[in-house]
């Protein structure tokens, strides 16, 4: 039996040599809609925190003029995602288990993701936020402080909902990105039409205007909010990093020879092999290559990059336009509390409520996901005793960090309230993504083979992530102390 080609993998293990699938032919309308949809369930994350929390905090009291730091977040996270991609197009292998195969090693390399991704989204703001809009409803008003006891309840019962929803459906990567591809259509068809109603003509143009006013930023912002803006217009920090893991799930080019994290209820064991593969640059993988390549500029450009701008502009327009500029909004019923202005009585409160859980529920079901295939991911490339202890069904372990990161999440969720939670959180993305932007262009330099690697102006925007995302970063610990202490 002949052995098969390999080629070195740096501190992992060797890449099996093995040709590209083909994608997708001819690459039909039909096609191409049916293969995408990763970016779809980064969109549920994107359309969260930052659209209907922190952007409404700002433009609300600063204006609109801030929504230049989306264009800016979203045009660079754009260009970060694809270069994640690449390498997971490439060899099959999620991006977090590539950063493991430089120095200093494995083990550093996963303990430091796993820590930032506990961290940046265990902290469940978006929970806590998405039961102060699902407690309107039970309540006929706006959760207050006098309140608190009841949307810590609810909160837990959504957390718990969204581990539910995971455990459903042949690949999970499936049953999240039809629940986001619902979201979508729902909340911003919905926005649009109430945009359409509610909101000045002049807003609108204030709205995209505020797109191209660089540079702006008002005296007496507050900082971590502003940090926070940054962070999550768009996905942000660890989000970013997982959306490789959807795209093996999903069988983008070598994804389809490495294997997918199914659901425990209506999903088979699957074998997910530790090592990804790597493929020769012959005429036929080039050809291959290019149209994959295509596949997923589609997808992040007409889905993550369009999906990211409406969805902060949307929701920005409406809170600007019907809540009188300088407001300072609530620190507990943010999320359905544009339903006060809203007219119609209670159904204001009843509509704005449904858009806010909504919208922030499927941000923590995506983050449910994401932190703990991320870290399976990691465990499975490098702890044989892992894979021995699941018997090769990486299930076991994708769940066992799920309940590990439920609880972690539990106990902060009624720490300070919804908006400081999701803030702190923001901020360390921005930290994140500093950080994935430097070790994306050794990654792709080391083990892509010449022919596959971005050029050089792309490598520099990814220059770009870093000094953007690392300013924030560092902006916001010189403020740490006075934020907590605040």
């Amino acid at each position: 039996m002949a052995v098969a080609a390999q080629r070195p993998g740096g501190l992992g293990p060797p890449f099996e040599v093995t040709d590209l699938p083909k994608p997708p032919s001819p690459l039909t309308t039909r096609r191409l809609l049916a293969i995408l949809g990763p970016s779809v369930i980064a969109l549920g994350g994107t359309i969260g925190s930052g659209e209907w929390l922190i952007g409404p905090s700002l433009f609300v009291k600063w204006g609109l003029a801030l929504l230049w730091i989306t264009t800016v977040s979203s045009v660079l996270q754009t260009f970060l995602n694809i270069e994640f991609a690449r390498y997971t197009l490439y060899t099959g292998e999620p991006v977090p288990g590539g950063y493991m195969r430089l120095a200093p090693g494995g083990w550093f390399g996963g303990r430091l993701y796993s820590i930032v991704g506990f961290l940046e989204r265990g902290l469940p703001g978006w929970a806590f936020a998405s039961a102060t809009a699902l407690s309107a409803f039970f309540l006929g008003r706006i959760p207050g402080d006098v309140d608190r006891s009841f949307v810590l309840t609810v909160g837990y019962v959504t957390f718990l909902l969204c581990v539910v929803l995971v455990s459903f459906g042949r690949r999970i990567e499936r049953t999240l990105e039809w629940a986001n591809w619902i979201m979508m259509a729902v909340v911003l068809g919905g926005l649009f039409i109430m945009d359409l109603i509610l909101v000045p003509a002049s807003v609108w143009g204030e709205g995209l205007a505020g797109f191209f006013r660089f540079g702006y930023v008002p005296r007496g912002v507050d900082v971590l909010l502003l940090g926070a803006l940054v962070g999550y217009s768009a996905y942000g920090g660890f989000g970013n990093n997982a959306i490789t893991n959807w795209y093996r799930d999903k069988g983008y080019a070598m994804g389809q020879k490495v294997g997918y994290i199914s659901a425990v209820v209506g999903g088979a064991k699957v074998r997910v092999s530790p090592a990804g593969k790597a493929a020769d640059p012959t005429p036929d993988n080039l050809d291959s290559w290019r149209t994959w390549f295509r596949i997923l500029h589609a997808d992040q450009w007409w889905i993550f990059f369009l999906g990211a701008m409406l969805g902060m502009y949307l929701p920005g327009i409406l809170y600007r336009g019907v809540v009188p500029l300088g407001t300072d909004l609530p620190r507990w019923g943010i999320a359905s509390y544009i339903g006060e202005k809203l007219g119609a009585g209670i159904w204001g409160i009843y509509l704005a409520a449904f858009f806010g859980f909504w919208i922030l529920f499927t941000t923590q079901l995506s983050n449910v996901d994401l932190v703990s295939r991320q870290i399976t991911d990691m465990l499975w490339s490098r702890v044989e005793s892992v894979r021995r202890w699941a018997r090769e069904d990486i299930r076991r372990v994708y769940y066992a960090i799920l309940v590990l990161f439920v609880v972690w999440g539990a106990l902060f969720i009624g720490y300070r309230f919804p908006l400081f939670l999701v803030s702190i959180s923001a901020n360390i993305a921005n930290f994140t993504m500093a950080l994935s932007a430097v070790l994306t262009i050794i990654l792709n330099r080391k083990f892509l083979p010449r022919e596959f690697r971005p050029s050089v102006w792309r490598e520099l925007l990814l220059v770009g992530n870093l000094l953007f995302f690392g300013f924030f970063f560092l902006y916001f610990l010189v403020n740490l102390p006075r934020i907590l202490g605040g």
